[in-house]
């Protein structure tokens, strides 16, 4: 339904980034003594455990796109639109840090996200390309979400079970406070930045449909692959440079970032194969202007791997330029 004003929609989306401020700002801490609680790694806690809740977001405009409003380009643009906005902040990040945050992480484990990752894109490039010649929604989701689900699925499950730096981890004896208290601090900052999502897509979402002067109107595929996927990326965004800026975890801040990345792409996938009784949804009516969004996504993927594997702190610096040339 088209907004009557603007107002209420911007309202909406300034008291939900206020909110993903507040919440997401605290989580890293949180985060890092709840993994002291629980013995496990920071780069666990960002890789399964932050990435999911952030992308709680991405994943309620994704379903509600996909299965209520049959609009799948508005779906898979805010899917690789928060992806590439995710990408961009590591960019920035390790321009900011001069070369030197890419090598204070689990190289090896974020090496094999990496490229799980590009698998998962590469899938959705292809289920862009092939996806539009095929009539059948249930093919084309067996053909392209069934990959997807079972490559998230083989990297949470077997590669998951693999602990990150040991030094990140705080012993359970440091760490003030009863477990339960903790965990209710983790799960009361989690449920405001995940309110602060929902209420910052809604916002968006009146501000796409608003009638401005001369009937002209922002639309959702505009508003979609930009404001709203901006939008829905705050929390994965504001999580990873508190991380860093108030906790000094760097895993944990590329961990919530890669791993959002991963999930948002098998949230589209799920609602795909959720989809094949929607005729308007599904792979089959996706544009094929979304590979720019996909091959911008797989590049600066491919960037970030490199900057994984470069051997010293120039070469870093050396990388992070030419993604920010990629990226204007």
């Amino acid at each position: 339904m088209p907004a009557d004003n603007l107002f209420q929609p911007v309202l909406f989306f300034v008291l939900g980034a206020t909110a993903i401020w507040l919440g997401g700002s605290r989580l890293p801490e949180t985060g890092n003594k709840l993994a002291g609680k629980l013995g496990i790694s920071a780069t666990a806690i960002g890789l399964f455990v932050l990435s999911i809740v952030t992308s709680l977001p991405e994943l309620s405009v994704t379903l509600a796109a996909m299965l209520k409003e049959g609009a799948p380009n508005l779906a898979f643009g805010n899917i690789f639109g928060s992806n590439n906005f995710n990408i961009t902040s590591i960019v920035v990040i390790e321009f900011l840090a001069t070369g030197v945050f890419l090598h204070n992480v689990d190289r090896e484990r974020y090496t094999r996200t990496c490229w799980y990752l590009l698998a998962l894109t590469l899938v959705a490039s292809l289920g862009v390309i092939v996806g539009r010649h095929l009539e059948s929604l249930l093919l084309t989701a067996l053909l392209f979400s069934v990959p997807i689900v079972a490559i998230f699925f083989y990297d949470s499950l077997i590669h998951g079970r693999r602990r990150g730096k040991a030094n990140r981890v705080a012993g359970a004896t440091d760490v003030e406070g009863s477990t339960s208290g903790v965990v209710l601090r983790f799960l009361a900052f989690s449920a405001v930045v995940v309110a602060g999502g929902f209420m910052i897509a809604s916002g968006a979402n009146g501000i796409a449909t608003y009638e401005f002067s001369g009937g002209l109107r922002l639309g959702h595929t505009f508003v979609g692959t930009l404001l709203v996927a901006i939008a829905t990326s705050m929390p994965e965004v504001s999580v990873a440079f508190a991380a860093i800026r108030r906790a000094k975890l760097e895993d944990m801040a590329l961990g919530t970032l890669l791993g959002s990345n991963m999930v948002n792409i098998l949230v589209f996938a799920v609602g795909a194969l959720l989809a094949v009784r929607t005729p308007q949804s599904g792979w089959p009516n996706i544009s094929p202007w979304n590979l720019v969004s996909t091959a911008g996504a797989f590049l600066l993927t491919l960037f970030v791997l490199v900057g994984l594997n470069s051997r010293s702190h120039r070469a870093g610096r050396a990388v992070a330029r030419a993604m920010v040339a990629l990226m204007i």
